[in-house]
């Protein structure tokens, strides 16, 4: 079950927001698209000019919130504050990102992009006028091809949303073993990967994170406070009252990036979920999706 968090407890500041974008919907995958300034054939330096920019501003504000805004974006989003995303280095070609045909042919005017490494729900979809107050939209000015900062409006906007709920979407998945690079990186043809003997390493690190006593038993605290006073397998629903029946699993390994773990980084699987979330999968380092755990369980009986 995803936990919700405050905003200021993903962006403890507005120094690290990047700034907003215009989008036209919220994220089918991790990817943020930008128009071409140069020479698509050639791929000139120029064509990848504004993902490298956003990928730079990553380095030091890693934060972006999107607003509906735009030719494309539907009446329900429009002025809405849709998501917030963390934006690493990786930079390249939209095509080399994108897994599902129909959003890649949608994103044809775009034929540039950077890899978030977390999307968030802004729970609510708060508009900007008249729920945060805002007099007008004029923070999406110059935000429909580029990322905009203006530090005024970027305060303002933090402040606004610093006690609303966000809550992370794990639907949104990275590519395969992604790792952040850790720096601006253009990726032409092939996304940053964690290698076999970092994924030796990072299962590791996984299973020693797992039990720090204080993320594990918030997270099971959170998940027995949302049932009734009993514990759920959040894969295939299995309850029981006794904390020592579960386990707590990071649904994003340590090895995709250095991060600050929180307690919804983590969900509560019976030992059979989460070993079906490391071995059943085909990537040594991306477990399964909870919604695919929940699959093969179906399939079983």
């Amino acid at each position: 079950m995803p936990v919700p968090v405050l905003f200021r407890e993903v962006v403890p500041n507005s120094d690290a927001l990047m700034g907003v974008k215009a989008v036209w919907g919220r994220s089918g995958e991790s990817i943020m698209c930008f128009g071409s300034r140069g020479d698509p054939k050639s791929k000139d330096r120029k064509h990848f000019q504004l993902a490298r920019v956003v990928a730079e501003y990553s380095q030091t504000r890693p934060y972006l919130v999107s607003i509906g805004g735009g030719q494309l974006v539907t009446e329900d989003l429009k002025g809405r504050v849709v998501e917030l995303l963390r934006i690493t280095g990786a930079y390249g070609e939209t095509t080399a990102f994108v897994s599902n045909e129909d959003l890649r042919k949608r994103l044809e005017r775009w034929p540039v992009a950077v890899i978030p490494s977390e999307v968030y729900a802004v729970i609510g979809e708060p508009l900007l006028v008249e729920d945060l107050g805002f007099p007008d939209r004029r923070i999406l000015e110059n935000a429909y091809d580029s990322v905009r900062r203006d530090g005024d409006q970027v305060d303002r906007l933090w402040d606004a949303l610093k006690d609303r709920n966000v809550i992370r979407r794990w639907d949104v998945e990275l590519p395969p073993d992604f790792k952040d690079p850790g720096k601006v990186r253009l990726c032409s043809t092939s996304i940053p990967r964690v290698s076999v003997s970092e994924g030796e390493k990072a299962w590791k690190l996984s299973l020693v994170a797992e039990r720090d006593p204080r993320l594990r038993d918030l997270a099971k605290a959170y998940n027995r406070s949302s049932n009734g006073g009993k514990i759920v397998c959040e894969a295939c629903g299995f309850t029981d009252d006794l904390d020592a029946m579960f386990d707590a699993h990071h649904l994003r390994p340590i090895s995709a990036g250095e991060r600050q773990s929180r307690v919804d980084d983590l969900a509560i699987l019976c030992p059979t979920c989460h070993r079906m979330a490391h071995h059943k999968s085909a990537e040594k380092v991306s477990p399964l999706p909870i919604s695919k755990i929940k699959n093969l369980q179906l399939a079983r009986f």
